[in-house]
């Protein structure tokens, strides 16, 4: 299956509402093994997102509403950050609905499984950027998708589920800390993908 190919960098897009970036943002790798959870302060309220595609200078993230104003605040536990969204694109592209979908079908899998593959499975969801690899592996499990259902799929998704996909830039001391924990733990999500690797294979 074809998926769309990913952007060239997360603050190049169709909408980019600050033309002049940091260089780090340009040359620095983004990290899409693990997403990051953050709150995010819409309308006075603290939202759940998830930061993916991110590195030092920024993340991306998805939200059902279009959001006004370019300038957010953020947490992770007890620590804070400002972010400036600095594009947007009214829907996210196939390749992230085709993850969303496959996450679905991995879970409604591992619910029939044994405990051990339902753990297994549970934590292949959590690892962002492995769709065309999930897909392998619900394959593998005997839950075939063709080209044709993932098409339905996907108009199905695009229809009932509009997201809107966003690209913040920040510079804290704060998020800094955020990617570098992240960074520590990857060696665990590493596995992971060997693991999923390794099932398909077998």
């Amino acid at each position: 299956m074809q998926l769309s190919g990913p952007r060239s960098g997360f603050f190049a897009t169709e909408c980019n509402l600050s033309p002049e970036l940091p260089s780090i943002a340009r040359d620095n790798d983004r990290h899409s093994h693990i997403g990051i959870r953050l709150q995010c302060r819409i309308d006075g309220k603290w939202e759940r997102i998830e930061a993916l595609a991110w590195n030092v200078a920024g993340f991306n993230f998805l939200h059902a509403r279009e959001l006004e104003s370019p300038l957010l605040e953020f947490k992770r536990g007890l620590t804070r950050f400002d972010g400036k969204i600095v594009w947007r694109s009214p829907n996210p592209t196939d390749d992230v609905l085709i993850e969303a979908i496959a996450n679905e079908l991995i879970f409604k899998r591992a619910k029939a499984g044994t405990a051990e593959l339902r753990g297994r499975l549970l934590k292949l969801i959590r690892v962002p950027g492995m769709g065309e690899q999930k897909l392998r592996v619900l394959a593998s499990l005997g839950v075939a998708v063709t080209d044709s259902m993932m098409a339905n799929l996907l108009a199905k998704r695009k229809r009932e589920q509009p997201m809107f996909h966003y690209g913040v830039q920040v510079q804290s001391p704060a998020w800094n800390e955020i990617v570098g924990s992240a960074i520590s733990i990857s060696s665990v999500i590493i596995s992971m993908e060997k693991w999923s690797d390794a099932l398909v294979k077998s």
